[in-house]
């Protein structure tokens, strides 16, 4: 069943740079618009994916970077997708920040263009 309403979502734990994080009420979110770096043992990485950047190093860099924006704290997530077992979502930090900016800006992620597109971001400030 996916979700249409917004959520607030209280992160008790992240995988990396794009998620998912992982709310306590149970729902795991993907960060919408951006693309981390992923650990080696992930899907796209055991692939081959040209597209992905595969990387324990960066990917932990990134996980350590969203962590320190979300761990333990809430933000209110407005679905728009669904991808895997997550939903896609675009999220406000308690700040007022879009998290997909605040990802951006600190380096943990990279602009993925065409979902930024498809789920319409808008600019970050």
């Amino acid at each position: 069943m996916m979700i249409v309403a917004a959520f607030l979502c209280l992160v008790v734990r992240v995988h990396d740079g794009d998620g998912p994080v992982w709310c306590a009420n149970g729902i795991k979110v993907r960060i919408a618009g951006v693309q981390a770096p992923d650990f080696e043992s992930a899907e796209p990485c055991r692939r081959g994916k040209a597209a992905y950047i595969c990387s324990d190093v960066q990917a932990a860099r990134s996980q350590r970077i969203v962590e320190k924006l979300t761990l333990n704290r809430s933000m209110t997530c407005q679905p728009v997708g669904k991808s895997y077992q997550r939903v896609v979502a675009r999220c406000t930090l308690a700040d007022g920040r879009s998290l997909s900016c605040a990802v951006i800006a600190s380096g943990a992620a990279t602009r993925w263009d065409s979902y930024w597109r498809r789920y319409r971001m808008g600019g970050c400030s």
